[in-house]
């Protein structure tokens, strides 16, 4: 647990104001002009036992609780501002006793006013989270942070929590719910949200459902943030590809040293590993335990080794050293290189347009050289 003791400027002031107003109401206007004498009691009635043993113990009782208010509030404990909410009901009983008898009616009523302010005071949400940042719960360097979202796009807003070594763009620092624990992440040695006795098997996103407090949403799910992948100065991305002869999205993942149009950074997938390309240098996946596909060096571009080169293959290539044009991908054949392009997407485009007039094949080299997929654009 996290106890930040730089206090705010108006908790100090609050703080030193009222053990001033405490002080002299109890020490000074009480023992001289307010209720004690004004029942006929004075300094000299401290020579009869009992008077001496109840003011005693008044005075103690005063002096414990502004001890430890003011030692709860330093440390933004958890029970200190209830506890002086209580503390200051019990100390305006007594103004509100003289004004009811009539002892010094205006200064008593100028007390009373105090007391309610500070009761209204303690109240208020600028204290609240004053003390809320109390249980604030930390993890080694890692605070954790909850934020709503809407999950699955369902329309329902729900709690999640996610660890975090710095302050991150959205989310507040909250205490551990009820019910859970820290898990390490084996592999990234992140934290994150288990529920007490679990032990979580995912390296991913984890979902959970758990069941809050009364005055919480009872039905909030835990979502562990994946670690972005770094791998010297590029970052792993992926996004959803949709490919044309098929009906359907995977995802793909590439490593970039800026920030892409399109991609969202991700952590490595499971069953991968981090190869190089020994022309490019580039970064690339690659299943673990694989070798990277051997290369030979083509006349002009680095291409996989086959048996045979088919004729009706058109081929999209990445980083085309000889290609005039803009571009890191080109559109080409064996003999002929017919255009270059900024992205992997309009290249695809271009060579299923070629491929259709030629009833050719469409194969893409990924960053290492290989071709990993092909396919025959449909008529």
């Amino acid at each position: 647990m996290s106890k930040d003791n730089n206090m705010p400027v108006g908790i100090s002031i609050f703080l030193v104001l009222f053990l001033i107003f405490e002080i002299y109401y109890f020490f000074f206007d009480y023992l001289f002009a307010g209720l004690y004498p004004f029942h006929g009691y004075s300094l000299d009635s401290l020579g009869y036992i009992p008077y001496l043993v109840v003011t005693v113990f008044l005075y103690a009782v005063v002096v414990f609780c502004l001890y430890k208010i003011t030692a709860g509030i330093i440390l933004r404990e958890d029970w200190a501002r209830k506890f002086t909410i209580l503390y200051a009901i019990w100390a305006s009983i007594w103004p509100l006793w003289a004004i009811i008898i009539g002892n010094r009616l205006y200064e008593n009523i100028i007390f009373f006013v105090i007391y309610v302010i500070v009761i209204l005071y303690l109240l208020s949400s600028y204290v609240k989270k004053y003390f809320e940042k109390s249980r604030v719960f930390t993890y080694g360097p890692y605070t954790l942070y909850t934020r709503k979202v809407d999950l699955r796009n369902t329309g329902k807003l729900v709690d999640i929590y996610y660890f975090c070594s710095h302050t991150p763009k959205s989310g507040t620092p909250c205490a551990m719910p009820k019910g859970y624990e820290v898990g390490v992440n084996p592999r990234t040695k992140m934290p994150y949200l288990q529920k007490i006795g679990n032990v979580q098997k995912t390296e991913m996103v984890q979902t959970q459902e758990i069941v809050q407090e009364p005055d919480m949403i009872k039905t909030q799910e835990i979502v562990q943030e994946p670690e972005i992948y770094k791998y010297g100065v590029y970052t792993l991305y992926t996004r959803k590809v949709k490919l044309e002869n098929a009906d359907k999205e995977i995802d793909i993942f590439f490593f970039s040293s800026h920030e892409p149009k399109s991609g969202t950074p991700c952590s490595m997938p499971e069953g991968y590993e981090v190869g190089v390309n020994a022309r490019t240098k580039l970064p690339y996946l690659k299943k673990t335990g694989n070798k990277t596909v051997k290369t030979i060096e083509a006349p002009k571009e680095q291409v996989e080794t086959v048996n045979k080169k088919p004729s009706n293959v058109v081929y999209v290539v990445s980083k085309p050293s000889e290609v005039k044009g803009k571009g890191d991908w080109a559109v080409r054949t064996h003999g002929k290189i017919f255009s270059s392009h900024r992205t992997q997407e309009n290249a695809i485009k271009a060579a299923s347009v070629l491929a259709k007039k030629r009833n050719a094949t469409v194969m893409i080299q990924s960053t290492s050289g290989a071709f990993r997929e092909g396919f025959k654009p449909k008529k």
